[in-house]
């Protein structure tokens, strides 16, 4: 093994990155400063498949009582959290999207479920680009300060106080309005918002004029004045 910190890295090296998926039994909080970049990020409790149609049951939640991962940048797959209502606090400050896979750019999944659990305040300061939003819990605070894109529909179901008005209109133009009633879906003690992200007027040219010092010339004419210098 190489330690790239002191060694340096032979360029036929194989870079092999790997996911964050805890044991079911796993106990306590989760801190890895230095971690730069995961294929995938998964934490829940323990389910069962019960009955004749097999349905997926809660059996036991996790653990896990904080997520700290202060120097990712990149998660392949994105974060997956269910089943996990003993975490007070998710830290990813410089997650941004799958930066090493530039065709697979917005392929990150937020899925994060929390209910029956703590109050948690979420803040995602540099993620950017996103597939889909899903976030349910006891949450005041949302920000999604630089979000550029999404791809489905923002949903949020709080038991919280978030302002779901302010949130989404805060993020309702990242979503997608090529997909028909793609935006923002938002519950919280505050009351429910439902924005549609809708597609802006295509500007139409209605003049071949322009205005050259207080005059207006037409664009033949322009064109003529230009050939004949």
């Amino acid at each position: 093994m190489i330690d790239n910190k002191t060694e340096a890295v032979p360029e036929d090296c194989y870079k092999e990155v790997y996911g964050l998926h805890p044991y079911d039994n796993y106990t306590g909080p989760i801190s890895m400063p230095g971690l730069t970049e995961l294929s995938g990020c998964g934490i829940s409790g323990t389910y069962e498949y019960v009955g004749d149609t097999y349905k997926q049951v809660a059996v036991y939640p996790s653990n896990v009582t904080s997520v700290d991962l202060p120097d990712v940048v990149s998660i392949q797959s994105g974060i997956v959290i269910d089943n996990a209502n003993s975490i007070t606090s998710l830290n990813v400050p410089e997650l941004r999207a799958s930066l090493n896979v530039p065709k697979l750019r917005d392929l990150v999944h937020l899925l994060l479920n929390f209910t029956g659990g703590p109050p948690i305040n979420l803040t995602f300061p540099r993620l950017y680009d996103v597939y889909a939003i899903e976030i349910y819990g006891e949450i005041d605070t949302l920000d999604f300060h630089s979000l550029n894109k999404t791809s489905t529909t923002i949903f949020v179901n709080s038991t919280g106080n978030l302002d779901c008005d302010a949130f989404a209109k805060s993020v309702v133009n990242t979503t997608s309005y090529y997909l028909e009633e793609t935006g923002v879906s938002c519950t919280s003690k505050m009351g429910t918002v439902n924005l549609t992200h809708v597609e802006p007027p295509i500007p139409e040219v209605t003049s071949g004029a322009f205005k050259i010092q207080g005059g207006s010339l037409t664009l033949t004419a322009l064109l003529g004045y230009i050939l004949a210098l």
